[in-house]
């Protein structure tokens, strides 16, 4: 670890240091790594068969560690860190917000938050001004969640709100889990901060759920076609108090099932915005390297929705089943998070829970180990997916090549019952964007300019310890580092240019 550390850059991703071991020292795909006394010893696990009998079948539990990075931003009761009847409950509450029927009637919506997206684009293109892309994509994608689960516009593309600007400090506070710096590690103003941030944050999404609940009730409920996150929250919440009156005037809400509801809207409004920026960014940088690539997406666009760019807005607004049939457009997305997943999963091992080693066929324990399921070992892996596996192909995924594709290798979303309920809102936010964008402007990164971002005010320019020494993994300038999740280093400094069409 100590060779990497002067040979990688700085702040790297640690998810990536397993791939590093994995090739430096030709591994298998199960191994034990020992940090003591600086971690919990590893079983790290790069087989897809067993990462998915661990997902789908094992009981294991999510690790405790999780709960360093999740409860300042979900609360203590959210439902990555859940376990048993309490996550079956709120997983239950919120499957249907998130199913394919519903994202379709929230077309309408995020193609809105997307144009105003393509507006600030355009004014950064006319200003040729050097802009960090992971912010401007954070703020369009908390818009969108905002709206398709608590029916709210946070409006933080054109101004700033309160609720995006706490996100943000928490995510700054978070421990730097490379640093070595004692009064980092044990910073004393960091649980000050978190109780801070995460009272505002409550508060505000308090006010959301109070409001709503003041003017629901069990009988409108019912009555509604289109049933987002927080109705189908307040619909639980009238059937477990029999509430079966035209309003809620006599019935105050529990404190208990009240702060369940907030902590989770944090943690979806945090998930649901996370994954889909990062991609984003991604996706701009890996088609502008790839000319092919990207003429052929532009192509599919063309094909689906017309050859006028500015007409796409409304033809996906009328007839939104249409995002389907972009089966390019898909692949380029899949591809982006093979390469560049947004997390993996941590179980806790336990007695009587053995793996096999598939190259000696040993059985190995795994009762006192922290259990790394390690989604982008399996996702780089030339074992798996041949000696092309750092290349940008998106091909691998169209629907000709799946036999192609490793069973159960794919998984930026993880599988199982435990997998991430908004994997298919993601999935759909990207394409919408990309379908928005892609023919209108290209969106270069711009790392040769970075000093110039150097005062800018946002999470990346207090981080002058990330611009020391080697800046590439891979040949890839925009590795990842942990900013909360998996986020391209610096924020992804970028340019845009208007195309002509």
């Amino acid at each position: 670890m100590g060779k990497y550390r002067q040979t990688k850059p700085v702040r790297v991703h640690p998810h990536l240091f397993p791939n590093f071991l994995t090739e430096d020292y030709d591994l298998p795909p199960v191994y034990y790594v020992d940090l003591y006394p600086l971690s919990s010893p590893l079983l790290v696990i790069h087989d897809p068969e067993i990462a998915q009998d661990i997902a789908a079948n094992s009981g294991m539990k999510k690790h405790p560690t999780l709960k360093d990075y999740i409860k300042p931003l979900g609360g203590e009761n959210n439902m990555i860190t859940m376990e048993g009847a309490a996550w079956k409950k709120w997983r239950s509450i919120f499957n249907p917000g998130f199913s394919s029927s519903y994202l379709m009637t929230q077309v309408p919506a995020i193609v809105d938050c997307v144009l105003d997206f393509a507006s600030i684009l355009d004014e950064y293109a006319e200003k040729n001004k050097l802009f960090r892309l992971e912010e401007a994509l954070t703020r369009l994608t908390i818009d969108i969640i905002g709206k398709v689960i608590i029916d709210h516009d946070f409006k933080s593309q054109r101004s700033r709100n309160a609720f995006v600007e706490l996100i943000r400090a928490q995510i700054a506070w978070l421990p730097n889990s490379q640093s070595l710096n004692p009064f980092h590690i044990w910073n004393p103003l960091r649980p000050i901060m978190y109780w801070l941030n995460t009272r505002r944050l409550d508060a505000y999404i308090g006010k959301i759920l109070d409001d709503r609940f003041s003017t629901h009730s069990a009988t409108d409920s019912k009555s509604r076609k289109q049933k987002i996150s927080i109705d189908l929250a307040l619909e639980t919440y009238f059937k477990e108090n029999n509430h079966n009156a035209t309003g809620p005037d006599n019935l105050v809400m529990d404190a208990e099932f009240r702060q369940y509801a907030i902590d989770n809207f944090k943690l979806l409004i945090f998930a649901g915005h996370d994954t889909t920026s990062s991609t984003v960014c991604y996706a701009y940088h890996l088609l502008s390297k790839s000319p092919s690539a990207l003429a052929a997406i532009r192509a599919e666009h063309d094909a689906v929705f017309g050859t006028n760019p500015l007409a796409a807005a409304e033809i996906l607004k009328n007839s939104p089943h249409l995002i389907n049939k972009l089966e390019y457009t898909l692949a380029v997305v899949r591809e982006v998070l093979r390469l560049f997943p947004p997390a993996s999963t941590v179980r806790i091992g336990r007695e009587g829970y053995f793996v096999k080693d598939p190259v000696t066929g040993k059985m190995l324990p795994t009762e006192g180990f922290l259990i790394w399921v390690h989604a982008i070992g399996m996702h780089r892996s030339p074992r798996l997916w041949g000696p092309d596996v750092h290349s940008f192909v998106p091909e691998r995924f169209l629907p000709e090549n799946s036999s192609k594709v490793p069973p159960n290798a794919w998984r930026p979303f993880e599988k199982g019952p435990r997998n991430c309920i908004g994997q298919e809102l993601a999935l759909l936010e990207v394409k919408i964007i990309l379908v928005l964008t892609l023919r209108m402007f290209d969106v270069r990164a711009a790392y040769g300019e970075l000093d110039k971002l150097s005062g800018d005010g946002s999470l990346w320019a207090k981080d002058k310890a990330g611009r020391k020494g080697v800046q590439e993994t891979w040949g890839e300038e925009a590795y990842q580092v942990l900013l909360a999740s998996a986020k391209p280093r610096e924020g992804m400094p970028a340019r845009a240019r208007r195309r002509e069409f």
